[in-house]
């Protein structure tokens, strides 16, 4: 989602989104990559928010990281962290789709079918029925790059496992303002060469 927002002279550095089921190793990713680039004319721009804490301890001596101000990209792709938190105030069972997040371990719709057919049949209503236990509803993030196949899946699987679906745009105003700033105190982080990203 950002390379369209960028210009020719912005190198952009895009990272396997499967390695958020390891916050772990998306920090140690992270941090190779900053030291990577860094140097003491240089901004890097983080496109994450804390991501299970991912980003949290991520340094750089001698560049200022600037990050937005979000729980994970979720936030980032609706605009804001208030508007990630009010939805999910409403409702906390939200599970989150997003077109680049199908055909990855992000899907857990997809991920419930892998390996079911090793599973005996009668059990196999039970087993789904524990992954999903703590959702109720699916939020499709609607983007300009939303394929029709993935927007028609989205109501299958809302249908299947009988939860309600949920669509909603995604705003790039706020990655637009990471790229372009301005860099307000109440949406982002910006900070000097040696500070850590805290946990905020």
């Amino acid at each position: 989602m950002l390379e369209p927002l960028t210009d020719n002279e912005t190198e952009i550095r895009v990272l396997d989104i499967g390695l958020h089921i390891d916050p772990a190793k998306l920090r140690g990713r992270i941090s190779k990559e900053v030291a990577d680039m860094e140097d003491e004319d240089t901004d890097i721009l983080l496109g994450y928010g804390l991501c299970g804490r991912a980003v949290e301890g991520v340094v750089s001596p001698r560049s200022t990281i600037v990050l937005p101000k979000v729980d994970d990209c979720v936030g980032a792709l609706l605009g804001s962290r208030q508007r990630h938190r009010d939805l999910l105030n409403r409702n906390a069972g939200c599970y989150f789709l997003e077109q680049e997040w199908f055909e990855t371990k992000l899907n857990i719709f997809a991920e419930i079918t892998r390996g079911l057919e090793r599973i005996p049949p009668e059990k196999r209503e039970s087993i789904v029925g524990l992954m999903l236990k703590h959702y109720n509803t699916i939020v499709l993030l609607e983007s300009d790059n939303l394929s029709p196949e993935n927007e028609s899946l989205s109501l299958t699987y809302s249908i299947k496992y009988d939860m309600q679906l949920i669509r909603l745009k995604t705003d790039s105003g706020l990655l637009t303002r990471l790229i372009n700033g301005p860099w307000s105190k109440e949406e982002f982080l910006v900070l000097p060469p040696g500070m850590p990203v805290p946990f905020f």
